[in-house]
């Protein structure tokens, strides 16, 4: 509506409540002008009048639905929503197939709160109106679910909203981000494109639309995607540290740079931005640099996780393991009893040469949660160290039970924390005992250990 055609609107609808007051002059009792002054009251954003208006007309025609129904309305945009419901209920009492009235009762039940009342109305309003354009009870519902966690059922009512209205772009883009939560990529993807396709000229449909690339291993097509999402919005911090991230996973880590750059550039304060430049010196060399980076994250974000992981990582890597511990303990603060933080911790105990402290944390992390891949593999490993190579072997057991792959993850414990005489201890064991997994398992251990880092 255009500022001139808005004037107009609004000229009339005030000579209408002129027209009504006059007729309301002759006869006080004419519910009909109340209604009316009462629709031309809720146009002009004069809520709290307009319900009173149309209160004030249901005195005299407590049949007339529609005041009702609209008195509810204009509760419900004063936020007076106990009142709005009220009006509400009244209607669906009287018309129990009221499905506008069923959809404003499920809204307001979400704005306070009440998901199970809010899913029961929005599916009555579905019932009484199934094919309703556009889609507004499965959209509300989707919402509902999608708040309470329920991302499969949210994802199948914007699923039945899209057969509805194909046509509406918003359902194809909110759809293909469930998608993405629900690991479903190629349809994300397929959303995403759609929801363009259709004329949404937005920065987040070209964002999910290369995060699912991204989960597809089509790196440089996500750089494409998240480009021309920045031809829509060049603002979006989000888009720049992704395409740094598909520059990363192509290589191409100068480009990687200058995107989260940018990120920083558009949001200084955006601590993911610092991680990943952190990331990226790293793997440049450039130790003091990513320090830097990772310190300033944990000033920004002082609870991210892998900042604080790879700080300690860093300096684990140069021998400075008491520097490693302290940054890496503030993480059982915010991941008490985390059997990985756990484990972690006691590699580097490990690493440091306190086997005692590295047993207690190992034992710990085993004892937050039994059977614990990582936690009994470490387990093992300070077990080995400690002579107990008996026990180490049943602790590394059970974590070769998820397999050959998972071993492959311990690659770098392996390598840090074995040293030969206790991979030797561990194959006289192995030959020893009749369980002859054991002696796979300790093969696989020796070739990752003689593996070159």
């Amino acid at each position: 509506m255009t500022d001139e055609s808005r004037n107009e609107h609004i000229a009339k609808m005030e000579k209408v409540v002129a027209t009504c007051d006059e007729a309301l002059k002759r006869d006080p009792k004419a519910w009909a002008a109340y209604h009316d002054k009462g629709v031309a009251l809720l146009e002009l954003g004069r809520f709290p009048e307009a319900a009173q208006t149309l209160d004030r007309g249901l005195e005299y025609n407590k049949r007339d639905l529609e005041a009702l129904y609209l008195a509810g309305v204009a509760y419900g945009e004063a936020k007076d929503y106990d009142r709005a419901i009220s009006r509400w209920r009244d209607v669906v009492k009287a018309n129990p197939q009221h499905a506008m009235a069923h959809l404003m009762l499920g809204k307001t039940y979400t704005f306070k709160g009440m998901w199970d009342p809010a899913v029961f109305e929005f599916r009555k309003a579905i019932e009484f109106q199934p094919d309703a354009k556009p889609p507004l009870a499965y959209a509300h519902l989707a919402e509902v679910y999608l708040t309470r966690g329920r991302i499969a059922e949210a994802a199948s009512c914007l699923e039945k909203a899209k057969a509805t209205s194909p046509e509406d772009p918003q359902i194809h883009l909110n759809l293909g981000a469930m998608y993405l939560d629900l690991g479903r990529p190629e349809q994300a993807l397929a959303e995403a494109r759609e929801a363009v396709k259709l004329g949404a000229r937005s920065a987040t449909a070209h964002l999910n639309a290369g995060m699912a690339l991204m989960r597809l291993g089509r790196a440089e097509e996500a750089a494409t995607e998240y480009r021309a999402g920045l031809v829509v919005d060049g603002t979006d911090p989000e888009l720049h540290i992704n395409l740094g991230e598909a520059h990363l996973a192509t290589g191409a880590i100068d480009e990687a740079i200058a995107s989260w750059k940018s990120a920083l550039a558009v949001a200084p304060r955006y601590a993911n931005a610092h991680h990943n430049l952190g990331v990226a010196y790293f793997r440049q060399g450039l130790f003091d640099a990513a320090i830097a980076e990772w310190r300033k994250t944990l000033e920004l974000e002082a609870r991210h996780r892998s900042a604080r992981v790879n700080l300690a990582a860093a300096y684990a890597g140069v021998g400075e393991f008491d520097k490693a511990i302290t940054e890496w303990k503030p993480l059982l603060e915010t991941h008490r009893g985390n059997p990985d933080i756990l484990a972690g911790l006691a590699e580097l105990y490990l690493r440091k040469g306190d086997l005692g402290l590295a047993a207690d944390y190992s034992r710990q992390a085993v004892i937050a949660t039994p059977g614990h891949p990582r936690a009994e593999f470490v387990l093992g490993v300070v077990l080995a160290r400690r002579g107990q190579v008996r026990e180490a072997l049943g602790a590394m057991r059970k974590a070769a039970a998820q397999g050959e792959q998972f071993l492959s993850t311990q690659a770098s414990t392996i390598r840090n924390c074995l040293d030969e005489v206790t991979v030797k201890a561990l194959e006289r064991e192995a030959a020893a005992t009749p369980a002859t997994q054991d002696a796979a398992l300790v093969a696989k251990v020796r070739e990752l250990h003689a593996k070159a880092p």
